[in-house]
């Protein structure tokens, strides 16, 4: 994500974020209640939308098994190879046992809870993310950016910038 694309979407969500930023600076000290924002940015006009911290996967559906770096290589390769050539690829390499048994896991999970779009591991850095930038005065964001997948992309805006008139 380019800095003209979070420019962009700071200021199509400006009066949200001016909301945000003023609740995370009425939290004296950093926890889990914290508001944290999810930019929405798949819809037009993308939407912001406000949580605690601390339930952040309400919001954005978290999966199990999309951090094993075995899952994680098949959506790596499938932006270079294609989605299908990258599957055979998994399937037929040298961890093709344990990424079979990682695949059918995922697929169960997804058939469960839907599709989710980021890791526990993902979410749990965003987590630590947010507690650096309170202590840094920012609003800790998570913008989901549109295309197939879906990119994630987490960041934090002062609130000195959210809040000048």
């Amino acid at each position: 994500m380019d800095l003209q694309q979070v420019q962009s979407l700071v200021h199509k969500c400006a009066m949200g974020l001016f909301d945000l930023a003023c609740s995370v600076s009425g939290h004296a000290k950093w926890d889990l209640n914290l508001p944290v924002g999810v930019i929405d940015a798949r819809k037009h006009p993308p939407k912001l939308l406000v949580t605690p911290v601390g339930t952040i996967n309400s919001i954005i559906k978290a999966s199990s098994t999309l951090g094993h770096p075995l899952i994680r290589k098949v959506f790596d390769r499938a932006s270079v190879v294609g989605f299908q050539d990258a599957l055979t690829e998994s399937v037929s390499g040298p961890d093709s046992d344990l990424f079979a048994e990682l695949w059918q896991a995922y697929k169960e999970e997804r058939m469960q809870s839907g599709q989710a779009l980021w890791s526990i591991e993902d979410a749990t850095t965003f987590v630590l993310q947010s507690k650096a930038a309170h202590a840094k005065r920012e609003v800790a964001l998570v913008a989901i950016m549109p295309g197939q997948p879906q990119d994630i992309v987490t960041l934090s805006v002062p609130i000195a910038f959210l809040t000048q008139g």
